[in-house]
């Protein structure tokens, strides 16, 4: 079993080469290809593209970039961008046997969204060579839309992009002659474990008899993020620092609020908000390393370390509006495992913690809080949870 997931990781990770299907030429226009014959997509625009994912045990899976229609955070109707990895085997026999919705994690530059040419293999592929066909949206902020500000932590927001691009592809495949399983699973770490749980919300409410997620993975998620930033405040030290700026500043720019950069973040950074932040040409490593210190009292000003500070109060009501901890209630039958590392350095495991007593107390019995799998920092935790996940399905 060890070296069977081994060998699904190096598969993977090695090279993480792309090569064209087929040798088709595409044309790119705006950061997406467009496929030659753009009259075959029905249910997206005609900016399209297949390649294949390689590596030195060779080609396994077609990747798809397609744009769908969907909503903004504020509602109004958008185009969004996706991908779509599908087995060549299933391909073969048009029959998607299993389906796999993921949401990604927190990024901050743009060529770390999943429709990104330069983008290494991480946690979309992993399900791959185990027969699954996955679907990762780039959420708002991001490939179609980096125009935009990112919808960091908007948990409803991102759900629905994810599923909206799920429902699109399932759309597309069937016309296209596939026939496809219900069998479909939802998981996401950090920012998208809150995604995959804002989906099971989203899931059984406004998309009932849509779409049903069989399972759902959520890793080290900010279920709550008025106590994310409490926990912020205990430790003075954050392992990804640019996470708490990331948020004020995402609330700021789309609610409009007005707030004054210089009242919120000392120097560098209260220059730098546009340059360093709001231009995504910097991952949130590179973030830490020009922020000059792990410690919010380094780059934050005091009033923004006061939860009573009128300001900040105004930020954490905004915030609230994303809590998943409280407000909804959950199907009974919803299957849900939660992990979390305790020593995690980034994500409060007391997230975890409120987000499973939720389930609990809401008659949900599949639900599972899982705090031994994972046990590094937060980061590293990410990868101990994409193993975790495969061995978890590699028998479903």
């Amino acid at each position: 079993m060890k070296k069977f997931l081994f060998a699904a990781l190096v598969l993977l990770t090695v090279n993480g080469q792309w090569s064209m299907v087929n040798g088709q030429t595409c044309v790119w226009k705006n950061g997406h290809p467009l496929v030659t014959d753009p009259d075959s997509i029905t249910f997206v625009k005609p900016d399209m593209g297949a390649q294949v994912v390689s590596s030195e045990t060779g080609q396994v899976a077609t990747k798809i970039q397609f744009l769908y229609p969907t909503t903004d955070y504020q509602g109004k109707p958008i185009w969004m961008s996706a991908q779509l990895l599908i087995p060549n085997t299933q391909m073969a026999d048009k029959h998607i046997r299993k389906m796999a919705m993921y949401n990604h994690y927190t990024i901050a530059r743009s060529d770390e969204c999943p429709t990104s040419a330069t983008r290494d293999a991480e946690l979309p592929e992993i399900l791959v060579p185990i027969g699954f066909s996955v679907v990762a949206a780039d959420y708002e902020g991001f490939g179609e839309t980096g125009d935009h500000v990112q919808a960091y932590c908007f948990g409803e927001a991102n759900a629905r992009a994810s599923i909206d691009a799920l429902l699109a592809a399932r759309e597309w495949l069937t016309k296209e002659g596939y026939t496809l399983s219900d069998s479909i699973i939802n998981y996401g770490y950090s920012q998208g474990g809150q995604t995959t749980v804002a989906a099971i919300k989203l899931a059984q409410s406004e998309y009932r008899g849509k779409v049903h997620f069989m399972k759902n993975f959520a890793g080290a998620g900010p279920y709550d993020l008025r106590l994310t930033y409490r926990k912020f405040l205990e430790w003075e030290k954050i392992g990804q620092p640019a996470v708490l700026p990331l948020t004020i500043i995402t609330v700021n720019e789309l609610m409009h609020m007005g707030l004054d950069y210089k009242t919120v973040f000392t120097e560098p950074l209260a220059s730098n908000v546009k340059s360093w932040i709001i231009s995504k040409k910097f991952n949130t490593d590179e973030l830490k390393d020009l922020f000059g210190s792990d410690s919010v009292k380094y780059y934050m000003q005091p009033a923004y370390l006061d939860s009573t500070n009128v300001d900040m109060q105004v930020v954490l009501q905004e915030v609230d509006k994303h809590r998943l901890t409280t407000g909804w209630v959950p199907d009974q039958d919803t299957d849900i495992k939660l992990y979390h590392s305790l020593n995690d350095d980034i994500v409060a495991p007391e997230n975890s913690q409120q987000m499973y007593d939720f389930f609990v107390a809401n008659g949900v019995t599949g639900a599972e809080l899982d705090t031994t799998s994972l046990t590094g920092l937060h980061t590293p935790s990410g990868t101990t949870f994409a193993g975790t996940l495969l061995m978890q399905l590699m028998m479903w």
